[in-house]
């Protein structure tokens, strides 16, 4: 019985309990895919994120910090790739570092892409630059 009436009293005087913490931040139950680009000279970079149920694909012309507005489930698989190469007025190449894994609480900010002019070199198979990512 005493329980009881310090349960209520607790409800009535809006005390705080330690189950409230819940819905305080670190809690949520979806973070967000944030990171940071550079050497972006050119317009055109598209990033394309991926998760277990949903994409979005977000265009960079600047350099700086950017962040995608899905809200992916904390837990659940992410991936962000290239889908377009800054190319106006000319090509460059773009690699990121960081770009997938599993979602944890507070979010990723990791994510980097980096960009360069060097040119595309289409006569040599070299999968980690230019058109070939």
């Amino acid at each position: 019985m005493k329980f009881f009436i310090l349960f209520l009293w607790l409800i009535v005087s809006g005390q705080s309990m330690a189950t409230d913490l819940i819905f305080k931040s670190g809690f949520e139950a979806t973070a967000l895919v944030s990171g940071t680009a550079s050497g972006i000279n050119n317009s055109g970079l598209i990033l394309k994120l991926t998760t277990q149920s949903q994409s979005e694909t977000l265009n960079l012309n600047n350099n700086g910090v950017f962040v995608f507005a899905t809200e992916v489930s904390i837990g659940d698989n992410w991936a962000v790739e290239i889908n377009s190469f800054p190319s106006t007025p000319q090509q460059q190449n773009c690699i990121t570092n960081n770009s997938s894994g599993n979602m944890p609480a507070g979010g990723v900010d990791t994510l980097q892409v980096m960009c360069n002019n060097n040119p595309w070199n289409w006569d040599q198979m070299n999968w980690d630059e230019g058109g070939w990512n």
